[in-house]
């Protein structure tokens, strides 16, 4: 799709100088004719440069094998093309017809009006427009001489650099961003970079040439640390306790205390020696469980509204298992020494048997 011509965003701003001369009032439709136009191509610009940036984050769009038209000419990386060129000699010439053409005005205006002196009302007038067009002129011309001297000192601090840091590139030039920017891209039209130069937004850069630097990446979050597991003998432990302080009962309160007592003797020695961990099986899996369970549910029946016979049946029955509890509760750590004791029983033996034969014994047999 052709781009749009616009065709008074780009009347020389001298010519609407002098015409404004001439004429006040055609001066000032061109100026907002120009205004209005010279918005409505920089937001095509806008939006054709943010299209680019688009398709940069796509991927490299595939070489052209040759150029799209016959009389195309080819440009290098560094070499401006001929209408960046055309563009800065006429910038150079504006600057100059401004300067020059503005400082005529200005003192043809300022003769007639105070040196001659203003023969009519109309002639007076004409003056002060002169005056105020040629003035205009003269500092647009001097404005303009600025901008080509500002941009002549970017080109040299971007030097043989593929790209620079447009941030790095106006401490360098000392002038502020919004001012640099400007003149930045009045630089990259005149073709002072070479052809192939671009402000790459993403990363707020000005590209040379070549590829645009890659924007940093955001790091990634590190993952959240898996909570560790809960300690399940701790675990237990305390729901023996939380559940014998919503006992009031005294008797159930001193067994189920002996319950934690045992257990908690038990769960020691499976930390100190793994090995007994297979020998818990059947106690973690199933005995504990269900003593829990039926703990809970003696603390739960004194809330009842109704204390009938089938509540006075289930507390006798879990009371009267308690004692089985405390017993099997006292059995299982007894067995946890069971390989322990064997252990000693044969150390003991193998003692007793190397002392014997030694004579260290005072037993010995008389020969």
């Amino acid at each position: 799709m052709q781009p749009k011509k616009h065709y008074f965003a780009h009347i020389p701003t001298i010519a609407i100088f002098i015409v404004f001369a001439m004429s006040a009032p055609l001066g000032v439709l061109l100026f907002i004719l120009k205004s209005i136009d010279k918005n409505a191509e920089k937001e095509e610009k806008a939006a054709a440069q943010a299209q680019a940036d688009y398709r940069s984050d796509l991927g490299p769009a595939p070489a052209q094998t040759a150029p799209r038209q016959e009389n195309e000419p080819a440009y290098g990386h560094d070499v401006p093309t001929k209408e960046q060129t055309d563009a800065k000699e006429r910038h150079k010439l504006l600057t100059t017809l401004c300067t020059i053409g503005g400082a005529v005005f200005l003192f043809a205006g300022f003769s007639t009006l105070f040196m001659d002196g203003a023969a009519s009302m109309m002639e007076a007038f004409t003056a002060i427009a002169q005056m105020l067009g040629g003035g205009a002129a003269l500092l647009t011309g001097l404005r303009m001489d600025r901008t080509r001297k500002l941009e002549r000192l970017l080109d040299k601090i971007a030097g043989d650099r593929d790209n620079i840091p447009l941030d790095e590139l106006f401490a360098a030039a000392g002038i502020d961003a919004a001012k640099g920017r400007t003149v930045v891209e009045s630089a990259i039209s005149h073709g002072y970079f070479g052809a192939d130069a671009y402000i790459d937004n993403r990363t707020n850069t000005l590209v040379v040439r070549g590829a645009a630097p890659q924007p940093p990446r955001k790091p990634k979050p590190a993952p959240a640390p898996e909570p560790a597991p809960a300690d399940q003998y701790t675990a237990i432990l305390q729901q023996l306790r939380q559940v014998n302080d919503a006992i009031p009962d005294p008797v159930m309160t001193a067994k189920i205390s002996r319950l934690e007592a045992v257990s908690a003797r038990i769960f020691e020695l499976a930390k100190q020696d793994p090995g007994k961990k297979a020998q818990l099986q059947k106690f973690m899996d199933y005995y504990l469980p269900t003593a829990l369970k039926l703990l809970n549910t003696y603390a739960s029946l004194p809330a009842q509204d109704v204390q009938g016979e089938n509540i006075a049946d289930a507390k006798k029955n879990i009371e009267r298992s308690m004692d089985l509890l405390v017993t099997a509760f006292e059995n299982q750590l007894d067995k946890l020494f069971q390989s322990d004791a064997l252990d000693v029983s044969a150390d003991v033996a193998a003692l007793e048997g190397m002392l014997n034969m030694d004579g260290l014994t005072g037993n010995e047999f008389t020969k």
